[in-house]
């Protein structure tokens, strides 16, 4: 038997609710709590197996039903198991459960409770990306959270459907934009992107000159920085200066501000200016988490040492390069958010 999993952590407990969905069989869902994975025939074995169905009973109630906009659906009344301090220790060794479990760490009555937003949101983005396109095209638009909208997007955009991916996109972008969880300087960096994909470059420049003057949810030297990596990717290196010294104004810590000035540099062949540059973006890039800054201090070393040699910038791959470090640069404070809750968060499975 393997071990039981902790839903007092909110990566597993957002694991369960993306499990719940994907198969709801309370059988098979106790059984992975439990750590009995193979089958669910081995729950009938299990102690404390009552325990285990109804936590399972929970998480079905509790767990993100996208045929409802991933809204869960209204919560039954599911009693929790009662042992008598005299009654027999569910686990089966014969004792009663005041001489065996009652005060063990191996028992499992955890206090379940509803799951905080932060761990939701994070069953909601994982699950869209499980999900087969077919029932993806089932869920209720105007119900769904920013979050699940976002995050079909971002599906039907790799799965090539563009267009159905930029209204999705433009449907969130258009509204409040309030919801916490949503980082709305990447998603607005991801429309530019996908209207130059979809040959509507023009209509992306517009759409970020109009995001600069009226920023809703973003700052000004976000989109700013949008700016200068949209008209670097369109070779206006005139244009794209005038924009990374508005991005620098506004944030001169930003590591992939200092990337960006670095590459125009480079481009002009400023070589010290340029490894001046690139040194910043290090010095600067733990501001990222760890998985990110190792991505991005690779990319920023490996411009810094053609700079340092004099040579040019890898034109071949500049552009591959450039979308790879943005998308880095720009998910690290995303990622933060979906996959590395608040301290708060922690707190759902709590009492």
């Amino acid at each position: 038997m393997g071990e039981a999993k902790d839903l007092n952590n909110p990566n597993v407990y957002a694991e369960a609710l993306v499990r719940a969905v994907l198969n709801p069989q309370r059988e098979m869902l106790a059984s992975w709590l439990a750590g009995v994975e193979e089958t669910a025939f081995g729950l009938r074995q299990l102690p404390f197996q009552d325990w285990y169905l109804y936590f399972a009973d929970r998480l079905l109630d509790m767990m993100p039903q996208p045929e409802l906009g991933f809204q869960s659906r209204p919560r039954r009344s599911v009693a929790a198991p009662k042992i008598g301090r005299n009654d027999p220790c569910p686990c089966g060794s014969g004792k009663k459960y005041k001489l065996c479990h009652l005060e063990s760490e191996e028992s499992p009555e955890w206090k379940l409770g509803s799951p905080t937003p932060e761990i939701r949101a994070m069953a909601i983005a994982r699950l869209v990306h499980e999900l087969p396109l077919a029932r993806l095209a089932k869920i209720p638009l105007s119900q769904a959270a920013p979050v699940a909208l976002t995050e079909m997007a971002s599906v039907y955009h790799e799965h090539g459907r563009v267009d159905e991916a930029l209204q999705l996109l433009r449907q969130v972008l258009d509204g409040e934009r309030e919801d916490p969880f949503l980082l709305f300087d990447y998603w607005i960096a991801r429309y530019a992107e996908w209207l130059v994909d979809a040959g509507r470059a023009a209509e992306g420049e517009q759409f970020l000159l109009q995001e600069y003057d009226n920023p809703r949810g973003v700052k000004p030297w976000q989109v700013a920085q949008k700016l200068a990596a949209f008209y670097i990717d369109q070779s206006d290196l005139a244009s794209a200066d005038t924009w990374v010294e508005s991005a620098l104004a506004g944030d001169a810590e930003n590591p992939f501000n200092h990337y960006l000035q670095g590459m125009l540099l480079h481009f002009d062949g400023l070589w010290e200016e340029a490894v001046a540059a690139y040194k910043q973006a290090l010095q600067f890039s733990d501001r990222f988490r760890e998985e990110e800054q190792l991505y991005m201090s690779q990319l920023v070393n490996e411009a810094l040492q053609r700079a340092s040699q004099q040579l040019p910038f890898d034109e071949e791959e500049e552009g591959e390069e450039q979308e790879e470090v943005e998308e880095v640069a720009e998910s690290a404070a995303e990622s933060s958010v979906a996959a590395t809750p608040s301290e708060d968060a922690a707190q759902g499975t709590q009492p």
